[in-house]
């Protein structure tokens, strides 16, 4: 079962190694590059899923076991620029596409996450909103809404069928901590929305009530 976020960001920056130079193209692909551009986390979750899908492949074709903890992936580089945001979002995203692309990557899945994020990037403007000039809190809604998505996704009933959601459909309540927040509310929820569908896509791959890799053990 995933961790609370705040102890998979202490536990990569123990474990993940400091970023080398960056060759990046991830913001000019097509179909995703404006929500990586505009979201750290989305950025850091396309690094990291990446890296842990060549990881799984690397695994299971040398007929290792899989790793289950973070510590396992210890040097494995984040990849990080400051060009791309505030680094904890880009640590967390980095985290949990680690652990999708892994999972993925071990099972001979397909690689899946260019579709994942086009599906949830389609028709994002380039332009923040004028309340969120700096995408704060658009990045803070995809962060916290793949969180949902991803435990929404493991609390079905078990046996019945699960279906990917309606974007649209989904149900977002923001809740500023001053008055000059409040306008951003478009924003946050447009974010949350498609973070809650990319989790839910993650989560959908996984069994219910399990997680792949552990913070720390």
């Amino acid at each position: 079962m995933l961790k609370p976020a705040i102890a998979i960001i202490v536990t990569l920056v123990l474990v993940l190694s400091a970023p080398a130079a960056v060759e990046e193209n991830h913001c000019q692909e097509a179909g995703t590059g404006t929500l990586i551009t505009r979201s750290a986390f989305a950025h850091g979750y396309r690094h990291g899923y990446e890296t842990g899908y060549h990881e799984g492949n690397i695994d299971i074709n040398m007929a290792r076991n899989p790793r289950t903890t973070f510590k396992q992936f210890k040097g494995v580089p984040l990849g990080y620029d400051q060009r791309f945001g505030p680094k904890k979002s880009f640590e967390l995203g980095f985290g949990l596409g680690l652990e999708a692309g892994y999972g993925d990557g071990y099972a001979g899945r397909t690689f899946r996450a260019v579709d994942s994020l086009r599906a949830v990037g389609g028709g994002l403007g380039a332009k923040p909103r004028r309340h969120d000039a700096h995408d704060v809190f658009f990045d803070r809604g995809v962060t916290l809404g793949y969180q949902d998505g991803f435990t929404a996704s493991h609390t079905r009933d078990k046996g019945s069928e699960m279906m990917p959601v309606d974007m649209q459909s989904i149900p977002c309540s923001f809740h500023p901590s001053h008055k000059n927040e409040a306008g951003a509310a478009s924003s946050y929820c447009d974010g949350y929305r498609r973070g809650f569908v990319l989790g839910h896509l993650d989560g959908l791959h996984q069994a219910p009530g399990e997680g792949l890799l552990e913070a720390s053990k």
